[in-house]
């Protein structure tokens, strides 16, 4: 089973220097808790989720409406393309610990997102989707927790 066969065309988005409040209403609108952030060519650039704006907002002393998504994005973007395998792309989620993959064309535009929703929905059990013992394994390592520490040491931030 392939990538474009489950994923969802039509995913929100943002850009960089949007607002993390505005970012947080396309969220509420489209009833997701992640968005890529792309350029002006639509090239994705990071990737800002609901845990970002939480995060971005309670460590500094400024509205959401003054702080750019830039500012809370994560830059290391793990994507995966339309034709990919879906056993693939679940590996990819494992591997970063995410639960969502931008789906980008060969040139690195977004055409929409995977998420493990749509794997679960659509995939799992599925005749050449995923086996269950597969998602389950990945979910086990996704859930466990982010692979690396913070970026950002908060102990400042909570003591201040």
């Amino acid at each position: 089973m392939k990538v474009h066969e489950i994923m969802t065309r039509e995913a929100a988005w943002c850009h960089a220097d949007l607002d993390l409040a505005s970012a947080a209403r396309i969220m509420l609108k489209a009833r997701v808790g992640t968005l890529p952030v792309v350029n002006s060519h639509r090239l994705v650039t990071g990737m800002l989720t609901d845990r970002d704006i939480a995060m971005a907002t309670g460590t500094r002393q400024r509205n959401a409406s003054d702080i750019a998504a830039h500012e809370a994005m994560s830059c290391r973007v793990r994507a995966c393309l339309p034709h990919d395998d879906v056993l693939a792309a679940l590996r990819l989620m494992e591997q970063g610990r995410v639960r969502r993959l931008p789906v980008l064309d060969p040139i690195g535009h977004l055409v929409g997102i995977l998420s493990i929703d749509d794997i679960l929905l659509r995939a799992v059990g599925k005749q050449d989707g995923i086996a269950p013992a597969d998602f389950l394994s990945a979910m086990r390592v996704i859930c466990a927790g982010p692979s690396v520490e913070p970026e950002v040491d908060l102990t400042d931030a909570i003591s201040a």
